[in-house]
């Protein structure tokens, strides 16, 4: 699965901030999903996701 699979099921709003981190779960970058740093990663597969109720999206790449 991708970002851009996530944000086209509804999952992610413009409110929405993404978290991007790495296999050993260090941050990569933050931000909305139509941010530059953001966008650079929509097609990049995921090893998981999480998300919270205050909006914040988790994803950890493979």
């Amino acid at each position: 699965m991708t970002l851009k699979k996530v944000h086209d099921l509804g999952l992610i709003d413009d409110n929405t901030v993404v978290w991007v981190r790495g296999a050993d779960l260090h941050l990569i970058t933050s931000g909305n999903w139509y941010q530059d740093n953001i966008l650079k990663y929509m097609n990049a597969e995921l090893e998981c996701f999480t998300w919270q109720d205050d909006n914040n999206f988790y994803i950890d790449l493979k």
